[in-house]
């Protein structure tokens, strides 16, 4: 498991490593790096976004993280970021990145060149996205919806059930089980919703508290081969909390 930490609620910008149990390995870091946030890995390429300093970081995952490139500035040019949130790498190791502030979704190869646009429709404040074979899913907080493209930028379909949209608050993070149900962390609600690929609401997991099944400001998901269900959320302080298969 890695994980980003980093932006002002951290002294320091690093990568931390964690085995599929939530023990801590090793965690590294790199003197560019000052907003981490979003990370994804295919084979054995690590990406992490960094808002702070509007880039993509490509490091090697090897004994001492190499870094490999570095690649964006500010800006709204194609290639260009303003508040790279979250990405997701495709089979072919195209690396797929949100971004907040320019409304849309930027397509890079696996050296994180030739970029291009996912779509030219504006996309509302994306924040996570994630990818199946034929699809990309795209989670928008603003309004608290999931817009599902084809990985040629045709928007399918749009999630804005009445169950998602009165469910969830403040929705920052999510990651697709087998059955491409939708698990969200719904920030300022304290608790993880799971809705079916239609967006109806299925079940909710925790309440807001710091005991261990509680949350307090859920933010980072995933799903280990195993289906066990990580999640990341601060309870008092930086807290990592491992579930049984869903």
């Amino acid at each position: 498991l890695f994980i980003a930490e980093g932006n002002y609620l951290f002294p320091h910008a690093r990568i931390s490593v964690f085995s599929v149990k939530g023990e801590f390995l090793t965690s590294f870091s790199h003197q560019d790096m000052s907003g981490p946030r979003g990370v994804a890995i295919h084979g054995d390429n690590l990406y992490v976004t960094d808002t702070d300093v509007y880039s993509i970081f490509h490091f090697k995952i090897a004994t001492d993280f190499p870094l490999i490139a570095k690649r964006g500035s500010f800006g709204q040019q194609i290639g260009k970021f303003n508040s790279p949130r979250n990405l997701a790498v495709s089979n072919n190791g195209d690396v797929y990145v949100t971004e907040y502030y320019n409304h849309r979704v930027q397509i890079f190869d696996s050296s994180l060149l030739h970029p291009r646009s996912l779509t030219q429709q504006l996309i509302d404040h994306p924040q996570d996205i994630k990818l199946t074979a034929d699809e990309v899913y795209v989670l928008c907080d603003d309004n608290r919806c999931v817009h599902v493209f084809s990985h040629a930028g045709e928007r399918l379909r749009s999630l804005i059930s009445r169950g998602l949209q009165m469910q969830v608050t403040f929705p920052i993070y999510f990651c697709l089980d087998s059955a491409e149900n939708i698990i969200i962390s719904d920030y300022f609600t304290d608790r993880i919703k799971i809705f079916t690929k239609a967006g109806n609401l299925i079940t909710t997991l925790g309440e807001g508290g710091h005991l261990p099944g509680m949350f307090h400001y859920p933010r980072g998901l995933a799903l280990t081969k195993e289906l066990s269900l990580v999640v990341v959320s601060w309870n008092e302080n930086f807290c990592l909390q491992i579930f049984s298969c869903l």
